[in-house]
């Protein structure tokens, strides 16, 4: 007697982890929200924000924590399997937000390795890696809300303030 999974084609592992990566590449809610996440911790951070020490050592660890894990286990491959997307479509808007937010994505992930590295020391590039992180940071975002528009984890909210 034959076994229903007999009858049916075997999916090779490549193929199946090919599909996988594919659709990876589509409307990854995850990779959203961790950037935002991200962000947001990031943010708070920055010495325009006057907060107590006993809270700034707390958010300065929940950050460094998520980016480490975050950003290489959830954007990165989102990332990465996004690239033939970016290639492959006909939409210019995508195609240069897609593409600027590569290269300030790429900016900020270097100066925040280094910026876990080596730290801010005080010197030239100490605070060249910590403007780099903090500028590329807030230029990303309103950059991804743009690129990521129709299908954004955001969308509710612009459809609740749209009325206004």
């Amino acid at each position: 007697m034959k076994s229903i999974t007999e009858d049916l084609p075997a999916k090779s592992l490549i193929a199946s982890f090919s599909d996988g990566w594919q659709q990876l590449a589509y409307r990854n809610k995850t990779a959203e929200w961790s950037i935002y996440f991200m962000f947001v911790s990031g943010l708070m951070l920055w010495n325009q924000f006057s907060i107590p020490w006993s809270l700034e050592r707390v958010v300065l660890a929940v950050h460094l924590l998520s980016s480490l894990v975050l950003f290489p286990v959830v954007v990165v491959p989102f990332w990465l399997s996004h690239r033939k997307l970016l290639k492959r479509s006909k939409k210019k808007l995508l195609k240069v937000t897609g593409l600027l937010i590569d290269y300030i994505l790429l900016g900020c992930a270097l100066s925040g390795v280094f910026l876990v590295l080596m730290g801010n020391r005080g010197d030239l590039l100490g605070w060249s890696a910590y403007m780099t992180h903090l500028v590329t940071a807030l230029i990303i975002v309103p950059l991804l809300i743009r690129h990521a528009a129709k299908w954004s984890v955001l969308r509710p909210i612009w459809s609740v303030l749209k009325p206004i």
